[in-house]
């Protein structure tokens, strides 16, 4: 099949060149619209549920809104988690399912299970809602506005009713939550001392209040000549009118509204704040629907929001852009990966033309690399597979092999042109040239490919992350092959038919008599060559699970996340006021271009935060010049300062992976199972010290109109809606001032509260955690260490050891370390299948054992260069280093089987006698191209290892590290130790 392939391809040169140049175009054509993202869909499919419960605390919460909803939804299909949160007011609930779903209809089956919820929530709460399916970072675009000129409230409408359906009807927006301002609310403000002298109750003015604006259509009138449609206004449009609203008739006389109430337009109570840059205003946060291109939606939000601000300068409002942008990110990373990209091919053309000597064979050799790449991201656009970082890097690390493909059939046919008689049939040499590499190229791409199948076969987030590489270098690898056998030798046929090529480079012809006297050398000492090799394997290996491990590294954004926590039962009030100094401190750090600040939660948003929890976004400027090590030690001594309270500092991206794990941004984290809220407390205690070491129905509806407010009504107007609140007036809103609240007597008269019950100030819980219907308690360690797993494995032996369980308490340990540790086992697994495959492969390629132990023996000794070069850059065992080494297995075996190939072609196709000569023979013909494979890849991934620090490196960088380091030893060991070894070893073999 090979041969027909070359053959064909030679039979029709310019046929397959301009098929080539055909599918180049479409490659060009899908790279120009393609879907650009940071990162691939990371997150699991997952839906929020909230459902909001005015006046009960977090334990009423749990018991009478949470459990119930977690109820209808135990037992959906494939649900992989369900966590929820009851706080005061609000219980949220999050369903997360199995990655190979359809969302939508697992979203579907979650609202039918929810529409059994209206007879099992109390009276008062609010309609379970489910959260829009957004992408895995879900956020888009964070912005603000302030204003000098417009009151909270003014502002606030604004924002609400103007600009945020311009903000939905962007395609791709999936939610816009707004923090901050006042709500606009028209409330009743009830003074019971006439409601009481009027002899009327609540239930009186709440059922007024409903019919005062109350909207029924009026239906239409029939004439003669045309039809008159009726149309009714409800008489309470207006505080005044609403006032006017009669509650009941008595001795003739109407009892108003207005008579026992004032009704006004005021700020409804806040569930959260806002501050920009130190100054109340609205923080507004946008999402990204599931699937959608962040950089087009960005793009076009951008577009609609700036177009607003000269009507918004008009009346008095500033507009504050860009306080949170992932935009920014995947455009720099896909940039500099971009520039890596392009600076290895030019790198590759430069060490072609120094290698080759020759322009003709430089072309045919790099034009692979356009065909293959352009092709392969065609067919990942057809499969829905988008552009990102993980795909380019794929791209990176597949370049040299890419090239290497075409390079080493140009070299052999090179190096046959040379000793070709004057007169010889040109394209019988080209075929038979290609033809003497091609089988051994066929089974070392296909050893790298099976190398990168455990890659492939990663599951969860890393699998997410990681699959879409595996993909693209796959298909680059796939495609290079198939050019290899076909566009090259056509390409050949075409600029080299008549050209005979310049003598070898000078300075390879003496690389190869310094490569001829070593193996010279070291021939007569077989042992010291196996010690050698067995050696460092044995090094490698031991020296390897020194690094250090963790999941993924440090990534290199220009926004941070501090999520800070003052005590619970903080008053929102306070919070903001902290805030505001915290904010002030943080925009005075050089290198800080921003600072925003969302308080508590927005109305029905994604985080159910309470009043004492805040959010800061903090804007770096690279322009400035401040290093970003230096920005975060300044950021983390600001809150320093402010010591009552708890915080972390994260990244966007850090922040969103450590939730998708397991719903927390910590690297490691403990959660305490357990019925009994004060033994988890308890037992969280204990190991947060253990980590430290290591690192009535009438009174109560009263009580709620007084301190909370009854919405009774919703008034619809033109383009927006207010809702009528009723409310106590004369409330004295302190904890004394709770007992004086009057309530009515079996005599119709007024009582105080403290009359009728006890009243006292307790340490109550603002917020409970379920996890899977199980009351959760966790504890959180960020460690400042970058082996998260050894962390990890010595906080489980502490704890085990000084922690003492109560009968009924479980744990359960998550963060970045357990997942790091079953990426490792998982790797480790079907590397061990990948390699059962690749001595199959090997054992079919050559036939003989002991050329499959040869090329076995020599692989292990490749890690030492890995190893070695993860130390010397000080950098750990990440998921992206650990798929380095992986990937070094396949590209090591490629050059010791390219080697081992061409001493059978020497003994079997071309007669030479299995001895010393011979095996200097083929070490001397492979040196260039084993040379030049292992410069060629050392050189397309330079860039990257050298930015590895850099946005759009952070996960490929590690890993090109590690390939740079092994391609060294390997190369060292294919060209110099395996020589003087199959001299001794292969020799039975042939005899």
């Amino acid at each position: 099949m090979l041969r027909a392939i070359v053959r064909a391809s030679l039979a029709h040169p310019r046929i397959i060149t301009a098929l080539s140049v055909l599918v180049a175009v479409l490659g060009a054509s899908a790279l120009l619209n393609a879907r650009l993202d940071v990162f691939p869909d990371f997150a699991p499919p997952h839906v929020l549920v909230q459902a909001e419960a005015p006046g009960l605390d977090a334990t009423q919460v749990e018991a009478l809104v949470t459990r119930p909803l977690e109820g209808l939804l135990a037992g959906t299909e494939n649900v992989e988690a369900v966590r929820s949160t009851s706080s005061q007011g609000l219980s949220a609930i999050q369903v997360v399912f199995g990655r190979s779903g359809d969302p939508y209809r697992q979203r579907q089956v979650v609202t039918e299970r929810l529409a059994e919820a209206g007879g099992l929530l109390p009276a008062g709460a609010g309609p379970p809602l489910l959260s829009p399916l957004s992408s895995s970072m879900e956020y888009l675009v964070h912005f603000g506005y302030t204003s000098d000129r417009l009151s909270p409230i003014e502002l606030r409408d604004l924002v609400r009713w103007m600009i945020k359906p311009q903000i939905l009807a962007v395609p791709g927006v999936a939610q816009a939550q707004i923090f901050g301002g006042a709500s606009r609310e028209r409330q009743v403000l009830v003074d019971p001392y006439k409601l009481l002298g009027a002899g009327l109750t609540l239930e009186d003015l709440y059922g007024a209040a409903r019919r005062g604006t109350e909207l029924i259509g009026g239906g239409y009138i029939e004439t003669p000549t045309q039809r008159i449609v009726l149309q009714a206004q409800p008489s309470g449009a207006t505080p005044a009118a609403l006032s006017q609203a009669v509650i009941a008739v008595r001795n003739g006389t109407a009892l108003r509204i207005g008579d026992v109430a004032t009704v006004s337009d005021a700020a409804e109570p806040s569930f959260g704040d806002a501050m920009i840059g130190g100054r109340p205003g609205i923080l507004v946060e946008t999402s990204t629907q599931y699937g959608a291109n962040t950089l087009e939606v960005t793009a076009a939000l951008e577009q609609r929001l700036n177009a607003l601000v000269p009507a918004l300068a008009l009346q008095g409002v500033q507009y504050h852009p860009a306080l949170l942008r992932p935009a920014s990110f995947i455009e720099t990373a896909i940039a500099k990966l971009r520039n890596s990209l392009l600076t290895g091919a030019v790198l590759v053309v430069l060490l072609l033309l120094l290698t080759l000597r020759d322009w003709r064979a430089a072309l045919v050799s790099f034009s692979s690399i356009p065909v293959a790449l352009l092709a392969t991201v065609w067919i990942l656009a057809g499969i829905g597979i988008s552009l990102n970082t993980m795909t380019l890097g794929g791209l990176v690390v597949a370049l040299g092999v890419v090239v290497d493909d075409a390079v080493i059939d140009v070299e052999n046919i090179m190096r046959r042109r040379r000793g070709a008689a004057f007169g010889a049939d040109i394209r019988q040499l080209i075929l038979s040239a290609s033809l003497e590499v091609r089988r051994p190229v066929f089974y070392a791409t296909a050893a790298v490919a099976v190398a990168f199948l455990p890659i492939l076969m990663l599951s969860g987030l890393q699998g997410s992350f990681f699959r879409p590489l595996s993909i693209a270098f796959l298909l680059a690898v796939g495609l290079s092959l198939l050019i290899a056998m076909s566009a090259t030798p056509a390409l050949c046929a075409i600029v080299m038919g008549a050209h005979v090529p310049r003598a070898e480079a000078p300075w390879l012809t003496s690389l190869k008599r310094r490569q001829k006297r070593i193996i010279e050398w070291l021939h007569p000492r077989p042992a010291w060559v196996l010690a050698t090799l067995l050696v460092t394997g044995v090094a490698g290996v031991v020296l390897l699970p020194l690094l250090g491990a963790r999941l993924l590294p440090d990534f290199r954004e220009d926004y941070l996340i501090a999520h800070a926590s003052l005590r619970p039962g903080i008053a929102l009030t306070e919070t903001a006021r902290v805030g505001r100094q915290i904010a002030a401190r943080l925009a005075a750090i050089a290198g800080v271009k921003s600072v925003a600040e969302q308080i508590g939660r927005a109305e029905n948003g994604q985080d159910p935060d309470a009043p004492n929890k805040s959010e800061f976004e903090v804007q770096i400027d690279p322009a400035q010049g401040v290093s970003a090590a230096h920005i975060d030690a300044s950021i983390r001594a600001v809150f320093d300062d402010f010591p009552n309270q708890l915080v972390e500092i994260y990244s966007v991206l850090a922040e969103r992976i450590g939730e998708t794990l397991s719903g927390e941004s910590a690297s490691f984290f403990v959660s305490v199972f357990g019925p009994d809220l004060d033994r988890d407390d308890a037992v969280a205690s204990d190991i947060a010290a253990v980590l430290e070491r290591l690192q009535a129905t009438e009174v109560l509806q009263t009580v709620n109109a007084a301190f909370h407010g009854t919405v009774v009504a919703e008034l619809s107007q033109a383009d927006r809606s207010v809702p009528i609140a009723v409310r106590i007036a004369t409330t004295d809103a302190t904890p004394q001032g709770v007992g004086n609240l009057l309530l009515r007597g079996r005599d119709s008269a007024l009582v105080p509260l403290s009359a009728v019950t006890s009243l006292e100030m307790v340490s109550a819980r603002s917020l409970i955690d379920h996890e899977d219907g199980l009351r959760r308690q966790v504890v959180e360690a960020n460690p400042k260490t970058t082996d998260q797993a050894g962390y990890a494995e010595a906080a489980r032996r502490a704890i085990a050891q000084h922690v003492l369980l109560p009968p009924d308490v479980y744990l359960r340990y998550g963060g970045a370390a357990q997942a790091q540790a079953a990426a490792a086992h998982e790797l480790l697994l079907h590397s061990a299948a990948a390699f059962v495959l690749i001595v199959m492969l090997l054992a079919l390629g050559f036939g003989y054992a002991r050329h499959v132990l040869l090329v076995l023996v020599a692989l292990p000794s490749t890690l030492i260069g890995g190893v070695a070069a993860v130390a010397v850059t000080g950098g750990s065992l990440s998921l992206g280093a650990m798929v380095g080494f992986v990937a070094l297995f396949g590209m090591a075996a490629r050059n010791t089987i390219l080697l081992v190939s061409h001493y059978d072609h020497l003994v079997t196709a071309e007669g030479a006698s299995w001895n010393l000569a011979t095996a200097l023979r083929g070490a001397e013909e492979r040196l260039t191209p084993v040379l030049l494979t292992a410069l060629l890849t050392g050189l397309a991934l330079l860039p990257v290892a050298i930015q590895m620090h850099e946005p759009g490196h952070e996960i490929e960088g590690p890993m090109a590290v590690v390939i740079l380091g092994g391609l060294v030893s390997s190369t060292l060991v294919s060209l110099l130790l395996v020589p003087p070894l199959a001299a001794h070893w292969l020799r039975h073999a042939r005899s």
